[in-house]
């Protein structure tokens, strides 16, 4: 037979509270009196053992499944299970004696008939905060293993002292991972980061990437206050909702102040208690996805080598380098890669007088650039190993066929002026990619150099004749002979050179048989303005790779002129008339020509004048 009245524990109270006060209503004994009485060990009504629960449920007519309510069952080793939740043991706090003053003395006041009535969601670790009230919870280290029965009646002071604590207790709301875990019990679904894995480990995650960032990366864990412990839980939360976003925002926020040193000291240095938490492991507990976050967020922004096991996971490969780390990895002096990195762009504003040991950049990248840097070649042996002269192999590199490792620099930059010997290797290839093999040279044909001085043409602009298709007759000797194996004929060197018409435009020659003036008339048209205030003829200015500057007019501007223009030629043509006659018939008129005769060699007028 149930004892009478029925009993049934309030909402959020343990097991352990609503066992003393069946205990003191029915018996007028203290709960530990009352089990010792009817036989049942306070571990078990602590740990809701099975047939505790049933033995229980029989004597005081109250449900099994209410009284499992009140708290977690063992669900394994260090384990423990409630309300379809599985955390570690830690994740209560049994070793500590936790209430709010406020409640306890509403509780004695009121509906508990004087009773105090200890609340299941005071023993998470997380929970600092009382709702109803809205003051920070009182938390003290357990007296000894007697207190771990947590009888609010037996283990909180005295009412006047309660009311102490409440009046001087901080004013605090409930942080957002308070609501989280409250609410994650009560089967409300959050974070997707935080929901896929144990409450446990998102509780822990959030409270040290906090802790790291509210007070140092190196915090002593010991000294948090239960206020510290709260903020950092809330700091903690907001980027760990955000997922590996978040979580990499705040690492970068934990290590900044450290990296500012410019001290290197691998990742135990710039995330602290983060790292020696993850990489040592002392509890043997499963952090959860944070661990792969953080080792991912090390692999991907520091210089990380090879084989180094992080959290008991070896790196298979490399993905940053630091300017000391390549420099050590290529045998390159760390001056060198520290302004390598600079000048291609690897690393923007960079210090080049300030070796940064923190900032990273792309592995692959790097020893890429590292490779190009030991093959290579100084300007000054490049001749040899191209076959040339010392003066076609600086025009070359000058004029961008041949890149230097770090373009732009000139040919006295030291040794990122050097050429890569791939780079000269691929121009080769690309040299004599579409000529004819023969053995010897057809008559007339000759190599670049030589092919040079006659067309009055530099070998670089021979050359990039060669590599962009322009000449239709090239031979190769053998390869052997590197840059003196590709011959062309001069002579279609200067034809192409001087085409009447080329990419850039019309030669001086080729624009005065257009107009139907001398070459001396197109230099009057392009130096002289018009009624408009623009020159006759707009020209285009082309520098060769010895610096010399040849005149281009587009088609376009040469039609233009003559859309405005009209020379008298054409125009005593159209009229059936000598030229003579048409010139009398002008002047008659009072129409001058643009220009006196003499200076064009031929009278043009303006159509508009006619």
């Amino acid at each position: 037979m149930p004892m009478l009245p029925v009993l049934p524990p309030y909402a959020d109270e343990t097991t352990v509270s609503w066992g003393a006060r069946v205990a003191r209503f029915h018996t007028g004994m203290t709960c530990a009196d009352f089990l010792k009485m009817v036989e049942i060990k306070q571990a078990h009504i602590m740990d809701l053992n099975v047939k505790t629960v049933e033995r229980l449920s029989k004597f005081t007519g109250v449900p099994e499944t209410q009284i499992l309510g009140g708290g977690p069952q063992k669900a394994g080793e260090r384990l423990l299970a409630y309300k379809g939740e599985t955390f570690n043991a830690r994740f209560m706090t049994r070793t500590y004696t936790t209430y709010c003053p406020a409640c306890l003395i509403d509780d004695a006041a009121a509906e508990a008939n004087g009773d105090r009535v200890g609340r299941l969601s005071w023993m998470f670790s997380t929970v600092r905060v009382c709702p109803r009230h809205g003051i920070l919870l009182t938390r003290r280290k357990n007296l000894g293993y007697y207190e771990r029965f947590q009888d609010m009646n037996l283990v909180a002071p005295e009412d006047d002292f309660l009311r102490k604590q409440g009046a001087e207790a901080e004013r605090r709301r409930v942080s957002p991972l308070q609501a989280y875990v409250e609410d994650r019990f009560s089967g409300a679904s959050g974070p997707a980061w935080l929901d896929n894995q144990g409450i446990d480990q998102a509780s822990k995650a959030c409270e040290m990437l906090g802790i790291c960032r509210l007070m140092g990366a190196d915090v002593d864990l010991r000294t948090p206050t239960l206020a510290e412990w709260d903020e950092a839980g809330a700091i903690g939360y907001a980027a760990a909702s955000q997922g590996p976003v978040g979580i990499y925002s705040i690492l970068d926020e934990i290590t900044a102040p450290v990296k500012a040193r410019n001290c290197w000291g691998g990742p135990q240095l710039v995330l602290g208690r983060i790292f020696k938490w993850l990489q040592y492991n002392k509890s043997h507990t499963d952090p959860g996805p944070i661990l792969d976050c953080v080792r991912e967020y090390i692999v991907d922004t520091m210089p990380v080598d090879p084989e180094t096991v992080l959290f008991g996971h070896a790196i298979e490969h490399r993905k940053r380098h630091s300017v000391p780390t390549l420099a050590e990895y290529s045998g390159i002096h760390v001056k060198t890669i520290n302004r390598a990195v600079a000048v291609t762009g690897l690393l923007a504003n960079v210090d080049l007088e300030v070796i940064d040991v923190w900032r990273t950049f792309d592995a692959t990248a790097g020893e890429a650039l590292a490779d190009r840097i030991n093959r290579s070649l100084p300007i000054k042996s490049a001749p040899e190993y191209l076959n040339c002269n010392r003066t076609q192999a600086q025009m070359l590199v000058k004029c961008g066929i041949l890149k230097q490792v770090a373009p732009g620099l000139g040919l006295h930059g030291g040794v990122l002026t050097q050429v890569p010997l791939d780079e000269i290797d691929s121009f080769l290839e690309a040299f004599r990619s579409s000529g004819r093999p023969v053995t010897s040279a057809s008559k007339g044909m000759m190599n670049v150099i030589d092919a040079s001085e006659i067309a009055r043409e530099t070998a670089a602009d021979i050359v990039r004749m060669v590599l962009d298709g322009r000449l239709s007759k090239v031979e190769l000797l053998n390869e052997s002979l590197r840059f003196r194996s590709v011959l062309v004929d001069p002579d279609e060197v200067y034809a192409v050179a001087n085409a009447s018409e080329d990419h850039h435009g019309c030669s001086v020659a080729e624009t005065a048989r257009r107009l139907g003036v001398s070459t001396v008339g197109v230099t009057h048209l392009r130096t002289k303005l018009d009624e408009t205030g623009r020159p006759f003829l707009q020209v285009t200015e082309v520098i060769n790779a010895r610096g010399s500057v040849r005149l281009r007019f587009a088609v376009e501007e040469i039609q233009r002129f003559l859309d405005i223009h009209v020379s008298l030629k054409d125009l005593a043509k159209r009229e059936g008339v000598s030229t003579k006659a048409m010139s009398k018939r002008l002047s008659d008129r009072g129409i001058e020509p643009i220009m006196d005769r003499v200076l064009l060699r031929s009278k043009v007028f303006r159509r508009a004048d006619l």
